[in-house]
């Protein structure tokens, strides 16, 4: 019979086994609960944005200049569509302005003071170069119905249209500026400034831009076909309400480390991305609220590198929506919260998004609040149109696990990825680093130049076997059915190898995780990812108990450790958030991997262990006396 060691030394062998794996918890909770301390409690690097300025008001008084254009027919023709009593206005305003007015906004920008209103007539206006705004507390503003009926373009000889510098109190209304080569309308350093009715189109950058400054208030703009955002606010202090952004690469972008910003009842569709914050640093504060978004998923990204994207955007089918974006959004995303801090998205209403209706993630390593902490996400309507018919989105929400007290308080999903999101009841979810496969997914696909485009990003465009989880997904099922393999093979060849049908349903529970595991990842079904890890860990408890009776205690008492460590992870991914943990719990069994690999193929192909020849024990004759011998 084969030696069996005594049950004293079996215990004392499991017990070191839960003390390890008990002492590698508490590690990585201490280790992890520093660094994220240090995220929370770290004084503020960036200094704070000075006190808002209160956009500026419309107002009657002041010189006035009139602006018109000499074309008679194109002011006709577009006056024709204003309101009756404002159309009759504009007639006699433009005869006055045929007489002493201006043919263009630069002209009577020349001869204008601080605090001059300036009024446009209907009419399509073209400069050659930008616009320039520099004086203090100027009124523009185009008597229209609407941007459309006072456009002014640059026919791409310009970088921008119009560029405001440092011109506080500044109140723009009813224009609408397209056709430049960077941003239609750029706002900089301005401390104070009203856009209402703005319009922007046709844009080789951004549509509206609004830079470096504070108390800026957008209200019932437009803006369309713009390669980068049709509203983009960095580094600012604005508000955005009411505006309407569609076919752009991004709808809505803020970003920056000292913006501060809400974008409310905005209505975003028909873009790669609807609404874009990103980059937002400790002392940023956005809130996206009341938002409509349904149909962010084009994809304009195969026509890089074809001559439907060349140098001159000119030559461009801009009336056909062709896009050619420099940086990467991805498409099918409703709302995007990338790398901020300090964002609210509560009561937004968000259907037919063929990736997601809500995005976020955090890369871990970034400086204190700048990794995706402190976001909140609550009662948000989700697969839901206006009229109230279902209109599903793929996902409702989708987050790599990255980030410092980020919460959701969304009864409303149908599906989300992880299938448990941390709540918002206070106990916040520490996480330095989120899910191993979500995490890569951010750093390959997330926002960057689109000069090197990945190729298996299907946030990007690619599809099928060809998308960067789906592959991984493969290869991971893959390489977990080899070492499973090898291990038995190590059991096998041990001096006590398991009885006949010891593997029956530790290789079930083993291969039916893989395979779910990899139809979980190629339908997007995070809660049958959850169960794909819960039968692996399954099947490698089984089988780590089966080696160790075998005799390979070390491989069985490994392989236990590991499947305890996978039905942790799946725990926290379909189940709840286990807070105390400052990484995914599916890190510390990944990290445990390539040393179980090197000891599962050691025993497996390694010299055959031959079993200890039994003690021989030397036994004394005994001698019979002689009245009790049997003498034939």
């Amino acid at each position: 019979m084969p030696h069996t060691p005594p049950r004293s030394d079996r215990r004392l062998a499991a017990l070191a086994l839960m003390t390890g794996i008990l002492a590698v918890l508490v590690f990585t909770c201490y280790v992890g609960g520093t660094a994220t301390e240090g995220r929370i409690a770290e004084p503020d690097p960036f200094p704070a944005l000075p006190a808002a300025a209160e956009p500026p008001a419309y107002r009657d008084d002041g010189d006035l200049l009139l602006v018109c254009t000499a074309d008679t027919e194109d002011f006709t023709e577009r006056n024709a569509g204003v309101n009756y009593n404002e159309r009759i206005g504009n007639e006699r305003l433009q005869e006055d302005c045929l007489a002493d007015g201006y043919r263009d906004l630069p002209t009577a920008l020349a001869d204008a003071a601080p605090g001059t209103r300036i009024q446009i007539l209907p009419g399509h206006y073209t400069v050659d170069t930008a616009i320039v705004v520099d004086l203090p507390d100027l009124q523009i503003e185009g008597l229209g119905d609407s941007p459309d009926d006072i456009q002014i373009t640059a026919r791409f000889t310009a970088a921008t249209v119009l560029t405001a510098h440092a011109a506080s109190g500044l109140y723009l209304k009813g224009i609408a500026f397209g056709q430049a080569r960077d941003a239609a309308l750029r706002l900089t350093a301005v401390e104070s400034a009203a856009l209402v009715e703005v319009g922007a189109f046709q844009s080789d950058g951004a549509g509206l831009h609004i830079a470096d400054s504070t108390g800026v208030a957008l209200t019932d703009c437009r803006a369309d076909t713009a390669d980068t955002a049709g509203i983009l606010i960095e580094n600012s202090g604005a508000d955005v309400t009411g505006c309407e952004a569609t076919a752009n690469t991004a709808g809505l972008e803020i970003r920056g480390t000292a913006t501060t910003a809400t974008a409310t009842a905005n209505r975003l569709h028909g873009n790669t991305t609807g609404l874009v914050i990103t980059d937002t640093g400790p002392t940023a504060a956005v809130t996206a609220t009341q938002n409509i978004l349904y149909g962010n998923n084009t994809d304009h990204y195969h026509r890089l590198g074809t001559a439907a994207c060349g140098d001159d955007p000119a030559a461009r089918d801009w009336a056909d929506g062709v896009l050619c974006p420099d940086r990467t959004y991805p498409s099918g995303v409703g709302i995007l919260v990338a790398d901020a801090t300090g964002t609210t998205v509560t009561a937004n209403r968000i259907w037919n998004q063929e990736t997601a209706a809500v995005t976020a993630w955090g890369t871990p390593g970034h400086d204190p609040g700048l990794g995706g902490d402190r976001n909140t996400f609550t009662d948000n309507v989700y697969g839901e149109r206006e009229d109230g018919a279902r209109h599903r989105n793929r996902l409702d929400l989708w987050w790599d696990g990255t980030g410092v007290a980020n919460c959701f308080d969304e009864p409303g999903t149908h599906r989300t990825t992880p299938a448990a999101l941390p709540p918002c009841d206070g106990t916040d979810a520490a996480r330095i680093l989120g899910d191993p496969l979500r995490t890569l997914k951010a750093r390959e696909c997330g926002l960057q130049s689109t000069d090197d485009l990945s190729a298996t990003c299907d946030w990007l465009g690619a599809q099928f076997t060809d998308r960067l989880e789906f592959q991984t997904a493969v290869a991971f099922a893959a390489a977990l059915l080899f070492l499973a393999g090898a291990g038995w093979l190590a059991a096998a060849r041990s001096p006590n190898p398991p009885r006949a049908g010891a593997m029956t349903f530790s290789a079930i529970a083993t291969g039916c995780g893989a395979l779910l595991f990899v139809l979980a990842v190629w339908s997007g079904r995070a809660d049958y990812e959850a169960l794909a890890v819960a039968l692996w860990a399954l099947g490698w408890l089984l089988a780590g108990r089966s080696w160790y009776r075998s005799g390979l205690r070390f491989l069985g008492g490994f392989t236990l450790a590991i499947g305890a460590l996978a039905l942790l992870d799946a725990v926290d991914r379909g189940v709840a958030t286990l807070a105390p943990m400052p990484v995914a719990p599916a890190w510390l069994w990944i990290g445990l991997l390539p040393l179980w690999t090197l000891v599962a193929l050691g025993a497996a192909f390694g010299p055959r262990r031959t079993p200890e020849p039994p003690t021989q024990i030397e036994r004394t004759p005994v001698t019979a006396p002689a009245n009790d011998r049997w003498d034939w």
